[in-house]
């Protein structure tokens, strides 16, 4: 049976970035209670306008997707690229770039450990065709604009829905982030 859970903007809770250079809003995570590490973890980051360094999670990949009206650019030491708004970019956690706004905006950050899962953001409009979530997955869809629903929840914009463990529609006019987070066997 599927199980879903509805986290609103308002609900979410705020915590410093690991380095202490920002703040991000826990959206939902799914802890390793062996080893206290997150299997896998969505946030939203407040990334401002000022240029900051990210924080270094070794292991760890990241799908990084600006859900502001700005791009950044994101430094290494060996390169650099350009991102746009809803445009998810992949990157290895422990390479922490350098992020270089252009203007205030925010990110939707999916890490997951590298060792035991995979992760893909996809951006989706539920006004051209419901979309069905997948028993093998974790299944995550922000709202951007519009609404999405399940039979029993609505989401409004700055609301995440998280499905696991089932296969249920998602409905609506939404448009946003589709995270699809999964486990290796």
């Amino acid at each position: 049976m599927a199980t879903v859970r509805l986290v609103r903007a308002v609900d979410r809770r705020r915590v410093a970035w690991r380095n202490g250079a920002g703040l991000t809003e826990e959206i939902a995570a799914c802890p390793d209670t062996a080893a206290g590490v997150s299997l896998w973890r969505i946030s939203l980051a407040d990334l401002g306008e000022s240029p900051t360094a990210f924080s270094t999670f070794d292991g760890v990949d990241r799908v990084f997707t600006v859900v502001g009206d700005h791009g950044v650019t994101l430094e290494w030491d060996t390169h650099s690229a350009t991102v746009p708004p809803w445009c998810p970019h992949s990157f290895a956690g422990g390479q922490a770039p350098r992020c270089i706004p252009a203007g205030a905006t925010g990110a939707l950050n999916v890490m997951v450990d590298a060792a035991a899962a995979d992760a893909a953001v996809t951006p989706v409009d539920l006004a051209v065709g419901p979309i069905v979530t997948r028993p093998a997955e974790v299944t995550a869809l922000f709202v951007h604009s519009g609404t999405a629903t399940t039979e029993v929840d609505q989401a409004e914009p700055g609301d995440c829905l998280v499905v696991s463990h089932g296969e249920i529609p998602l409905r609506g006019d939404a448009r946003g982030l589709l995270v699809r987070i999964r486990l290796h066997p």
